[in-house]
């Protein structure tokens, strides 16, 4: 299996017709019929299901659609940062990041870098720290901005800052006449809207055991902007770190920090340890490294 087969395999999964994938190719239908066949003779399994209308996807056909589109994301990068290397002015990073962080912190790590590499480009992915780990561990990104907890032990990271834990609310909401802020115990007789990611289920969690307090755990959220709207209808709160404030409609809803106890979330720019990096990349992360040591508190208090 070639890379110019997996291209072909890969269009016509999308196209989901040999005739329109052809063209697609700029090559004539039977050749690449006969190149799917070799293809799954080669695997030993049934790509596509074959009827009159439109080509089916395989289980196994799903599966190296998925892979297919890494590999060959994987390939155009490696292309494009060996085309750049060795030159300090240009090359393009990809960075993951957490929802929250992608709206608050990206901004002041970037904005400053940008003044003095301005024809440096970037590509930014957004999930959950998991699905962002996985993203490294594939070098599909060259460097993420993640959330604690995270397990660090295969990384090198620059601490970023801590942000403490929130919630988010209808403006209605009897959680919203706190304005100097929510008590832990006071979320007992609130609808919990919390983060999906089992780590950070088990802090949370933490919080009320340690007070010995009931909770209402409603929902469970992997995008914090999906479930916006639950808050806008009342139907609970939604606990976050601060930075997601910036994602708010201010009309309809409010914040306010969890206190006594405060609870923080430390954010850290990671790379994997020992990484190669282009050069790009590396001018980016010691630019960071540089203004986090050179004025801490300053450079921390900008990215809230």
């Amino acid at each position: 299996m070639d890379i110019r087969t997996l291209r072909y395999f890969l269009v016509t999964a999308q196209e989901r017709n040999f005739t329109k994938a052809a063209n697609k190719l700029c090559m004539a239908q039977p050749p690449l019929s006969r190149q799917i066949k070799l293809l799954e003779e080669e695997l030993g399994v049934t790509l596509f299901i074959r009827n009159s209308r439109q080509l089916q996807l395989t289980e196994e056909g799903y599966f190296l659609k998925q892979q297919a589109e890494e590999i060959l994301l994987l390939i155009e990068k490696t292309e494009h940062q060996l085309e750049k290397m060795g030159n300090n002015d240009y090359g393009t990073i990809s960075i993951g990041a957490t929802e929250s962080c992608g709206g608050s912190i990206l901004p002041h790590l970037i904005e400053g870098f940008h003044e003095v590499a301005p024809h440096i480009r970037f590509q930014i992915w957004t999930g959950n720290s998991d699905e962002i780990q996985e993203r490294l561990e594939k070098n599909l990104v060259d460097v993420a901005v993640v959330r604690e907890p995270f397990n660090m032990e295969q990384y090198d990271r620059i601490f970023l800052n801590h942000e403490p834990w929130v919630i988010i609310c209808n403006k209605e909401h009897f959680l919203a006449k706190r304005p100097e802020g929510v008590r832990v115990s006071e979320l007992q007789d609130a609808s919990l809207i919390i983060p999906i990611r089992q780590p950070i289920q088990n802090e949370i969690n933490s919080w009320f055991n340690e007070i010995a307090s009931e909770r209402n755990i409603f929902c469970l959220y992997n995008s914090i902007t999906s479930v916006m709207g639950f808050a806008e209808h009342n139907l609970g709160v939604i606990i976050c770190p601060e930075s997601a404030k910036n994602l708010i409609n201010r009309e309809t809803l409010t914040y306010r920090k969890i206190i006594d106890p405060v609870h923080e979330s430390g954010t850290y720019l990671v790379k994997k340890h020992l990484q190669l990096m282009a050069t790009a990349t590396e001018k980016f992360w010691k630019y960071v490294e540089h203004q986090t040591k050179s004025n801490p508190s300053k450079y921390k208090e900008s990215m809230r």
